[in-house]
């Protein structure tokens, strides 16, 4: 077997690049050596070309990314490595992240199998009875293996086999550096219950599984591996030295909790992280509470305070519900109970923006402002949390109403937006009526006290535009549409007084979803199929009658709770009277008729 270039160097170095050339390459003499072996060496973490020599590189002290390692597994006939010998090996070369090579035998181990590792391998007397011998085998597998470090899974034992294999045949024990899987996972990941290789495949969610075959274990223990890389980088490990000598009390690794998501399932509902002292920390909410709390612990989102919850969370409770909407409102109903330390953030927002009207003016228009100060004659709507919802909001009703556009000077002739009928004092519209109809009917459809007529016509003009192919004009329109249904919603869900419905499509195929709300509460939620005229009679009595009978119980804020999240679901949104049947069966019939329109035409 000849050497290879690792192994010529190991024997002899430091060696010059002529050497390599000459006794190695077998080239000609022609004083280009150093570029041809600069070149043949230069992606070799193993070995270093310095001022015209060559030697190999202790793997020991290589940065972890940068190493080339062997994963590798043997299976065996069954006894200790004294009594027993190998019936398969198999491992792959993994360098830089990535599998680049691998090796997989069956090995005649020169006696029986026994019958109980039969039954767990598959492997057979038979399988084995024509493959090479261990004598055969492992030269083969050290030029493998050279200059990497190796890798196992409670490697010791496979480590114990090769020995006894090599030493039977002459040879010393492979010189390689050992790093072992099942250690390095007590130690960067406290508290498993279990640390066989099939339990960490299941921990860490690799795809490889381990069959008790070599070369799929190995390929199992490969994936591991690298899931304890990022654990190894992450708590300070650069080196492969560092991890070969790290100890379970090294003060730089920081515990992974990750299992503490295990028992979590994969529905909606309130998460609680716990501290060792039964505090509840913080309260979250979930459309998947595994997969939700997992991301805490696998580095969560950056910021250092989610890194000082991990650290002190010691359990993870969690009550399920029956929905996603349910998971939010039964959160700010638990953060209100609880108060936990690390939801404090972000929960003060208040809403801040406001429209406002001054009618003081002859011909007001609705303004955008921060603050809603006294003022005689001048209106305020709101509030309203986004600015750059209630610009858009402020933009859709200059395409519904005829609002103010220019001085109103007649010597100065109709203006641009007068010629296309939407500028009231170029249209002829005295004072007396722009108050009237223009600002008293945008007044009432932002209060969501009518006016939805005109907010109809803008979505068939919308309707219109798509069905021309004027996309980008029918999109920009479909976004106005939005803003101010946005504005209605919050009018009508936080603010209106009495009972209140909102009707939204819902995430069920040809369902509609009532939402039934009360002073800030959401008492009542359900889901219909267009034109269910009783069923939606019925859940509008029964709301109405449960209402009439309760105390009720303002400042729950749950109303807000709704409204945010109908408004991240983009979906078309009406609302209307509980008090009036009829209107409900209509706002359901229409957002039904928008659905069935959207569909159609996408």
């Amino acid at each position: 077997m000849s050497p290879s270039l690792y192994g010529f160097v190991k024997g002899r170095e430091p060696v010059t690049s002529e050497e390599v050339a000459r006794e190695f390459l077998a080239l000609p003499q022609d004083g280009n050596t150093y570029t041809i072996v600069n070149e043949l060496t230069a992606n070799d973490p193993r070995l270093l070309l310095e001022k015209g020599s060559l030697r190999t590189v202790d793997v020991a002290s290589l940065p972890l990314g940068d190493a080339p390692y062997v994963v590798f597994d043997v299976e065996t006939t069954g006894s200790s490595a004294e009594k027993g010998a190998i019936t398969e090996i198999g491992a792959l070369k993994v360098v830089g992240g990535q599998v680049v090579d691998e090796f997989a035998t069956l090995i005649n181990p020169g006696r029986r199998i026994e019958p109980f590792v039969v039954r767990l391998t598959g492997i057979t007397d038979r399988m084995v009875a024509d493959a090479p011998a261990a004598a055969e085998v492992m030269p083969l597998f050290e030029e493998f293996v050279e200059g990497c470090v190796l890798v196992g899974h409670n490697v010791q034992f496979d480590c114990s086999f090769v020995t006894a294999a090599r030493a039977a045949n002459g040879l010393p024990p492979l010189p390689n550096p050992v790093l072992d899987t099942l250690k390095l996972a007590r130690t960067l990941v406290p508290g498993l219950k279990r640390y066989r290789l099939a339990s960490l495949v299941s921990h860490f969610g690799v795809r490889a599984a381990p069959n008790h075959r070599a070369l799929a274990d190995a390929a199992a223990t490969a994936e591991v591996f690298l899931k304890l890389s990022t654990l190894l980088s992450s708590a300070g490990v650069k080196s492969v030295g560092e991890a070969l000598s790290l100890k379970k009390s090294d003060a730089r690794v920081k515990p992974q909790k990750g299992y503490l998501a295990d028992h979590l399932p994969r529905t909606p509902g309130v998460y609680y992280f716990v501290d060792k002292g039964g505090t509840v920390l913080y309260v979250g909410k979930a459309k998947d509470l595994k997969a939700r709390v997992r991301t805490y612990f696998n580095g969560g989102d950056g910021r250092r305070k989610i890194g000082r919850l991990v650290r002190e969370v010691a359990e993870v409770r969690y009550e399920e519900t029956r929905s996603e909407l349910y998971a939010l409102i039964f959160e700010a109903r638990e953060i209100k109970r609880l108060l936990p330390r690390y939801n404090s953030a972000g929960r003060g927002e208040k809403a801040s923006w406001f429209i406002r009207l001054d009618l003081n003016e002859p011909y007001p228009i609705p303004e955008r402002s921060p603050e809603n100060g006294p003022g005689d004659g001048v209106t305020y709507l709101g509030p309203y949390r986004s600015a750059s919802v209630l610009d858009t909001c402020i933009e859709a009703l200059g395409r519904i109403f005829p609002l103010r556009r220019c001085s109103g000077d007649s010597q100065s002739g109709v203006c641009f937006y007068g010629q296309m009928g939407r500028c009231a004092p170029c249209l002829g519209m005295s004072d007396k009526e722009y108050r009237a109809e223009v600002i008293g009917g945008l007044t009432s459809l932002l209060r969501g006290e009518g006016g939805e007529e005109h907010l109809h016509a803008l979505v068939g003009e919308r309707e219109r535009l798509a069905g021309e192919l004027e996309f980008e004009a029918a999109a920009r329109l479909r976004d106005l549409i939005s803003g101010i249904e946005r504005i209605r919603l919050t009018r009508a869900v936080v603010s209106a007084e009495g009972v209140q419905a909102v009707v939204a499509p819902s995430t069920e195929p040809g369902m509609i979803e009532v939402f039934a709300l009360a002073e800030g509460r959401l008492v009542a939620h359900a889901g219909f199929e267009p034109g269910d005229t009783a069923g939606l009679t019925l859940f509008a009595e029964e709301v109405l009658s449960g209402v009439g009978s309760s105390s009720g119980g303002k400042g729950a804020d749950e109303a807000r709770v709704v409204a945010a999240y109908l408004r991240r679901r983009q979906t078309p949104i009406e609302a209307a009277r509980l008090w009036e049947p009829e209107g409900l069966v209509e706002a359901v019939e229409r957002v039904a008729g928008r659905v069935a329109g959207a569909t159609a035409g996408a």
